[in-house]
């Protein structure tokens, strides 16, 4: 219930999440959270698989603080910390996801190795 009383107010507290794939995650099994800015490989190519792995890893244990920007399909879209790391550019910077300008405005480009895709 705390979940979902922040997540009304834009702040969303989440809990060692349940990894979908290298840019979105569940919390408590139901809040579905789509990282804002950035867009990983889909799970079924061939760098899918390494994207959720290296978000599971990043995440495993954590408690993450993100906040809500928008909403996509069934998804909210947040900006997530851990601690002071951006989860976003870590993605980024790690070369398993890359800036989506359209969405972040070139805000991850900088941390960018270059496309996985």
């Amino acid at each position: 219930m705390i979940i979902l009383a922040a997540a009304m107010s834009g702040l969303i507290l989440c809990a060692d999440p349940s990894i979908t794939d290298g840019d979105t995650f569940r919390c408590d099994g139901n809040l579905k959270i789509r990282l804002w800015g950035i867009d990983a490989p889909e799970l079924q190519t061939a760098a899918g698989p390494a994207a959720r792995r290296a978000l599971a890893d990043l995440t495993a244990g954590q408690t993450l603080v993100c906040t809500r920007k928008s909403k996509s399909y069934d998804r909210i879209v947040a900006q997530c910390l851990i601690g002071n790391t951006d989860v976003a550019e870590r993605m980024v910077r790690q070369g398993q996801a890359v800036d989506w300008p359209k969405f972040s405005r070139g805000y991850y480009s900088k941390f960018s190795k270059g496309s996985r895709r």
